[in-house]
């Protein structure tokens, strides 16, 4: 496992970064999804089957998949619109309360009638949890759906400082969709950064950001994952085989491994103080990675303001996001110089 010191940043140049980050527009496409807790106690052991019987105390709803990348980014001083596709249903209308609360504009998100809005429940007893339960699509949008998607984003692409793919495989993120976006952007200069998933992964030509763990790395690349050299490797496939700017390693308790091309590479060890629940980690990388990006960062930088922002998400329960004040006081305490 790496290790390493903390790299560090001029204390005035992280304020620059983080103060131009507030402000910036940003665009969210891909699979939203709403994520339901149900909070209980157990206190004994079913008779009709060796399960625990979970007594429920209380639910809470958080917003999930794209959503909680937008969540995150408003939590940080972003502008965001979203755009995806969900059903005529009760967690429909749970998600569009969220996202008009967190101040998320909701113009591109489409009511398809016949797809279900995806549901993850989680059910946890003192603060364990004994299940997950998904309500899901994985079938492909239909072609009239990804062309309502894409004149929604066209419309709000100018003064937009960049797009964020959040593909979690549930429908919405195409080969077709991705080359759209991408031709789309281009006219602009706009950055394009997708959070991947597995089985669309040679369909991410073109973007300038990719942000894969080190299991999607591997499946990307087509090479067992086992040490530094293999990490090394993998991003080089990647890059040849997307042509991207950039390839951010997440990699759990090891850190980051930022690749800024094929030659320079950057270890950022792990910021986490202690780690509850790496659910929507991925989510608080990219959108702070790429807010920090166009708030002027160079991409070492970047991935060091990222890293504290998921350090500080790790340690709660949930799909959570990190308040703008929160992570200027971590990265003030950990990464000023």
């Amino acid at each position: 496992m790496p290790g390493g010191h903390m790299l560090k940043i001029a204390r005035e140049r992280l304020n620059s970064i983080l103060d131009a980050m507030r402000g910036k527009t940003i665009a969210v496409i891909g699979d939203l999804m709403l994520d339901e807790y149900i909070w209980g106690v157990v206190d004994r052991i079913s008779p009709e089957a060796p399960v625990p019987v979970v007594d429920i105390k209380e639910e809470t709803f958080r917003l999930g998949g794209a959503g909680n990348v937008a969540k995150n980014l408003t939590s940080l001083g972003a502008r965001v619109h979203i755009c995806s596709i969900v059903g005529q249903d009760r967690p429909r209308d749970i998600i569009m309360d969220m996202l008009k609360e967190q101040g998320i504009a909701t113009d591109g998100v489409l009511t398809d009638p016949v797809r279900r809005t995806i549901v993850k429940t989680r059910v946890i007893a003192q603060t364990q949890q004994v299940v997950r339960i998904d309500k899901e699509n994985r079938d492909l949008i239909h072609e009239e759906a990804r062309a309502a998607l894409l004149s929604s984003l066209q419309a709000m692409l100018a003064g937009t400082a960049a797009v964020i793919i959040s593909d979690y495989g549930k429908g919405v993120v195409s080969r077709e969709l991705i080359d759209s976006i991408v031709e789309q952007a281009a006219p602009y200069g706009i950055l394009v950064s997708v959070d991947p998933k597995e089985r669309n992964f040679p369909h991410y030509k073109g973007v300038g950001l990719i942000t894969p763990n080190t299991k999607e790395l591997s499946f990307g690349a087509g090479l067992a994952i086992q040490n530094e050299d293999d990490i090394r490797q993998a991003a080089a496939r990647i890059f040849d085989m997307l042509g991207c700017r950039m390839v951010l390693v997440t990699r759990g308790a090891s850190g980051m491994s930022l690749f800024e091309d094929r030659a320079t590479h950057t270890h950022i060890p792990t910021a986490a103080r202690q780690v509850f629940d790496v659910t929507g980690a991925g989510d608080t990388v990219i959108a702070c990675f790429t807010l920090a990006l166009v708030a002027g960062a160079t991409p070492v930088e970047a991935a060091v303001i990222a890293n504290c922002a998921a350090g500080i998400v790790v340690g709660e329960i949930g799909a959570a996001s990190v308040a703008w004040e929160n992570l200027r006081a971590r990265c003030m305490e950990e990464i000023a110089a």
